[in-house]
């Protein structure tokens, strides 16, 4: 694993010539006429750089983190991970896919890690090792005490502005004492951590999203006082549905897996390749 800045990312990338990496991270843009190797090298990080290992006294980067960052230029398919903390501010991950390799970028405010989540060549195993690194990001809880609810989400929307609305809207549905509760504590930013995850498809999207292609759905790992739940968003009959319920691994896995189906590589998500 790397550890740096997002300054140190941005050395690395000068010196390697990766000219992007994760810009749904919101890092700093590499403008190669004016970001040289020299000017890069200049920097007063790339003496944290060379101390860690990441660079010689040459100023060349170390291989192995030079095949990390050439898998986030090249990526086929990425989850993106979004994490929000009650109190701390947000961690955002990129789980990106290069043919069958797989490496992790993480941003939290200035800090960044960068590492490989290992390779998989079938379907099953491409999902144990996306969940896994779903679950090494999210930490390991207990999991919620739920009978699965589902909302319609265009009634959610249009009836819930707080959360006496949302008392309101979750009383209509007839759920029971346990689900009302556990449910309400898990849309009270306050009280329950929060992960949402969105697919991301490279080399289909339009071209002002860089032919991104981003995901239709998400799905939630939510930690309540309660316990870990799971909210999945699904399309069906033309209507979109928000589905509750337990936060197993096995229930993230399946939630996760049908999440990425959905993005325009259908079924051959682990070995879609784009067409540059």
């Amino acid at each position: 694993m790397l550890t740096t800045t997002v300054d140190g990312l941005w050395v690395l990338q000068a010196v390697t010539g990766v000219e992007q990496t994760c810009p749904e991270l919101g890092l700093r843009p590499l403008l190669p006429r004016l970001d040289t190797p020299e000017r890069a090298l200049r920097h007063p990080v790339a003496a944290e750089l060379k101390a860690a290992g990441a660079l010689d006294d040459a100023g060349h980067v170390d291989p192995m983190i030079r095949e990390w960052l050439t898998v986030l230029l090249r990526r086929d398919l990425a989850l993106l991970v979004t994490i929000s903390v009650p109190g701390r501010d947000a961690t955002r991950a990129s789980i990106c896919r290069f043919a069958s390799w797989w490496v992790v970028l993480e941003r939290h405010e200035e800090l960044v890690r960068l590492y490989p989540a290992g390779t998989a060549s079938n379907e099953t195993g491409a999902s144990d090792l996306v969940v896994g690194q779903v679950e090494r990001l999210c930490g390991v809880a207990e999991v919620a005490p739920l009978k699965p609810v589902t909302l319609d989400t265009e009634h959610l929307l249009a009836s819930v502005r707080d959360a006496a609305s949302l008392r309101t809207f979750l009383l209509s549905q007839n759920l029971d004492v346990d689900q009302l509760q556990i449910v309400t504590m898990a849309a009270d930013p306050a009280r329950s951590a929060h992960a949402a995850i969105v697919g991301l498809q490279a080399g289909v999207g339009p071209d002002e999203m860089a032919r991104i292609a981003v995901g239709d759905s998400t799905v939630s790992i939510i930690d309540t006082p309660a316990g870990r739940v799971c909210v999945e968003n699904v399309i069906s009959g033309q209507r979109r549905y928000q589905i509750v319920s337990p936060g197993s691994r096995s229930d993230i896995s399946g939630a996760v897996q049908r999440l990425i189906r959905r993005l325009p590589a259908g079924e051959e998500w682990y070995s879609y390749r784009r067409v540059v």
